[in-house]
């Protein structure tokens, strides 16, 4: 859930949602789009759609505490079967899609649904395999109807979410339109029965926080060392902004570092930690923290981890901790559950300029988030989808995805959720949320960690960094392991993307 060059605002905007903001959101109200002509459509039929988070509540459904109906979708899809009669748009379960094992298993019958979910990370790395998705990239370039006076689809959509979406080939397998982003959470309660009178703003007080809470009898933090997020925190930090860019520069023209660009980066040595001590310095830092936050939660397996296992945000929910670290999709319900909103604060990530001899004053605050919140949908190919082979059916689905995409169904969709911001040019965040649409014009840092390169390779190394938090192997044999199985990772995906 993630800003670039707003970063004193961004606390800003995270305290906002940490209020509740979430939990009481007004359904936003849109005039019915009219364009001045619309395509005509000779297919009748139903187009089935996994719409996941934005999946319209059901008449007498209820929902969870600190959520709003969703209601966005259904009077686009009312409105879309206005204009097409003897077109229906049939919505499946919120839980249809998003998870790759699904996705595959369906695709692998033929009954994948014509629309769905899908990260973009699993789209392009293999995991949902190719020929699955239709590529829209030749779409993107012709116009959307939908949208009075466009001449191109791509022309309105983020920059960013264009950059880190597109495929290693080239294609565009979904549509992406809304940002997240993540921050600490503190207990104002715990940390003024401490003695604590404000958030730390740099990682040595953070430490010292947590110190001063432990020996006030107070369980200080809670959370599963997620790599992802703490490399994308640390790694950008410690590579910082000229090495960032030069790792750019292996992608001329593309605001994001992608997976090219790490295994480049990789093969010049920037990201080798034999060869580059700045890849792994920061592992002793975050480990660091770990050694006065609750050490039970911090061992509960972060991949695959029992439906019943106790989380930092649980515990910090039921107010047994101080502090967490998660995403502006928790606070509503925290406030619904048993926080007080008094008591809810958030600060970003402390400075970490002065951790180690290899840490930079650059900002990473915003490197964890981004363009892989809930608005990102694929059409099926007649591979994965029997139906697609219908004659004009993929014509009716396309228009159906346009239509949903303008920017005035972004907005109304995306706000309704209220935990991301809509990314389209034209849509209008929340008010709460504004201060992060700047970020979406600027280049875009994070060092994903050779996560989207290879997810054997993301597992192994969540698996690693763990062991090692855990105080479970040492440093020198995490340096080694870590090598070997980036090196591997490295040497599959330059044989697959040539």
């Amino acid at each position: 859930m993630k800003s670039h060059g707003l970063r004193n605002k961004g606390a800003l905007w995270m305290t906002a949602l940490s209020l509740g903001l979430s939990a009481v959101l007004p359904v936003v109200s849109v005039n019915a789009a009219s364009p001045p002509t619309v395509p005509k459509l000779a297919w009748k039929g139903t187009i089935t759609m996994g719409a996941w988070v934005f999946t319209p509540t059901a008449p007498g459904q209820k929902v969870a505490p600190g959520t709003v109906r969703q209601t966005a979708l259904l009077t686009l899809a009312n409105e879309f079967e206005k204009m097409y009669p003897g077109i229906h748009i049939k919505f499946l379960s919120p839980n249809y899609g998003n998870d790759p094992n699904f996705i595959r298993t369906e695709a692998a019958a033929g009954q994948l649904a014509d629309v769905w979910d899908a990260q973009y990370a699993d789209l392009n790395s293999g995991v949902i395999p190719h020929g699955i998705a239709v590529n829209l990239a030749p779409y993107f370039k012709k116009s959307n109807p939908y949208v009075s006076g466009n001449k191109e689809w791509g022309s309105y959509m983020s920059p960013l979410g264009l950059a880190v979406s597109q495929a290693p080939n080239g294609a565009y397998y979904e549509i992406n339109g809304d940002y997240i982003a993540t921050a600490f959470y503190y207990n104002k309660a715990l940390f003024k029965k401490a003695g604590i009178s404000k958030p730390p703003v740099t990682w040595a007080q953070l430490l010292s926080d947590s110190r001063i809470l432990k020996a006030h009898g107070i369980d200080p933090g809670a959370h599963r060392p997620y790599w992802s997020w703490w490399s994308r925190l640390f790694l950008s930090n410690f590579l910082g902004i000229p090495t960032l860019k030069q790792l750019l520069s292996f992608q001329p023209g593309n605001p994001s570092i992608t997976p090219q660009d790490e295994v480049v980066g990789y093969q010049k040595g920037i990201l080798n930690p034999l060869k580059n001590p700045r890849v792994m310095a920061w592992w002793p830092v975050v480990k660091e923290l770990y050694q006065y936050w609750d050490k039970n939660v911090s061992a509960v397996p972060v991949l695959n981890a029992p439906t019943s296992a106790v989380t930092g945000s649980t515990l910090f929910n039921a107010g047994k901790v101080a502090m967490t670290y998660s995403g502006s999709w928790e606070p509503g319900l925290w406030v619904a559950g048993k926080q007080k909103p008094a008591n809810l604060g958030a600060f970003n990530l402390p400075s970490i300029a002065n951790t180690s001899r290899y840490a930079t004053t650059y900002d990473s605050t915003t490197t964890v988030g981004g363009p892989s919140g809930g608005f990102q949908y694929s059409i099926s190919t007649p591979q994965a989808d029997q139906t697609m082979s219908q004659p004009g059916k993929f014509q009716a689905v396309l228009d159906w995805l346009r239509f949903m995409s303008s920017p005035r169904a972004d907005q109304m969709v995306v706000n309704q959720w209220g935990v991301t911001i809509p990314t389209f040019k034209g849509s209008h965040p929340l008010p709460a949320l504004r201060s992060l649409t700047s970020a979406l014009s600027k280049p875009w840092y994070p060092v994903f960690g050779f996560s989207d390169v290879s997810v054997s390779a993301h597992t192994q190394i969540f698996k690693l960094f763990q062991e090692y938090i855990n105080g479970f192997i040492s440093f020198a044999s995490a340096k080694q392991q870590y090598a070997q199985i980036v090196q591997q990772a490295v040497q599959q995906y330059s044989a697959q993307n040539h």
